[in-house]
């Protein structure tokens, strides 16, 4: 058994709604698992009502009252979340085991419809099918042929009336045969429904997996997209030279693609990022300041 905190519990029944759903199935299920204790009540009821026996007072107070007692206990289980600290919550083997030592009372009191009783006990069974493992099947069925031996032991030492062992080992026989075949097959089912469940979890984990890496590349295309038209901007922003610039040997001219002549400073300025400051170099100072250039020396 597997205990979770308190507040842990809490938080995950009111915060997750999937925990939610599960403990409002394993409330449905407890339901069906009531209203089944009901029809075996009724069942019981016909069986003395058509003189197959009979049940003394105390019986039936013993009957009802341990039917009543188990109910409610595993309700207020389930409606206090309390389920949820056992490794399995919906508690399937605990209810099965309790209803099969629940109908002890009928199996004891009535031997002439033992047959009859024995067959409600397959319904308790069935609602392993989704839940017990084959093992925990094995386990449940060893529990309540226990309980039926000791009924049967209880009987032939008290030599009661009408008891014929053969005829009750036969029937234990058959009940063993069938309770083991409920076993193999429950546990198969269960075993199956298991592994489906494993493969639709790795499905579900590749399908997330493969939405990530596809929202990863729908990223890093959004990325590659603004980077390219970040560097188609930086393209159209840089204006470079490049071939063959005709330029007049005299004035020193360049022609355009038009055909146009072009101070050179124009050129470079349109086709280009650079900026001029206009300044003379001293040769160009000599020549044409030459007086100035004079009365220095």
């Amino acid at each position: 058994m597997t205990r979770i905190p308190t507040k842990v519990r809490e938080e995950l029944v009111s915060e997750d709604p999937a925990e939610r759903g599960r403990q409002r199935l394993r409330l449905q299920r407890f339901r069906m698992a009531v209203a089944t204790y009901a029809v075996v009540t009724l069942a019981t009821a016909m069986v003395t009502r058509l003189g197959l026996g009979q049940m003394n007072a105390a019986q039936w107070v013993a009957f009802i009252g341990l039917g009543l007692l188990g109910n409610t206990v595993f309700f207020i289980l389930f409606y206090t979340n309390a389920n949820l600290r056992f490794s399995d919550p919906s508690l399937t083997r605990e209810q099965i085991v309790y209803s099969a030592f629940w109908g002890l009372v009928p199996l004891y009191s009535l031997p002439e419809a033992r047959p009859i009783l024995l067959m409600f006990y397959l319904p308790a069974f069935s609602f392993g099918m989704l839940r017990l493992t084959r093992r925990q099947y094995f386990s449940v069925v060893a529990s309540v042929m226990g309980f039926y031996l000791s009924i049967l032991a209880l009987q032939y030492y008290q030599d009661r009336e009408g008891f014929r062992l053969q005829y009750q080992l036969f029937l234990f026989g058959i009940f063993a045969i069938l309770l083991l075949w409920y076993a193999f097959f429950g546990g198969f089912v269960s075993d199956l429904r298991r592994r489906l469940g494993e493969q639709n979890r790795k499905i579900q984990k590749a399908h997330a997996e493969i939405q990530i890496e596809i929202e990863e590349r729908k990223h890093a295309q959004i990325e590659k997209d603004n980077l390219i038209v970040e560097l188609q901007d930086a393209l159209n922003k840089v204006k470079t030279l490049s071939g063959l610039l005709p330029i007049c040997a005299s004035c020193k001219k360049i022609r355009d693609d038009r055909g146009y002549w072009n101070q050179i400073e124009s050129y470079i300025r349109d086709h280009s990022e650079a900026e001029f400051s206009h300044s003379i170099c001293p040769e160009c100072a000599k020549k044409l300041y030459r007086e100035i250039y004079r009365g220095k020396v």
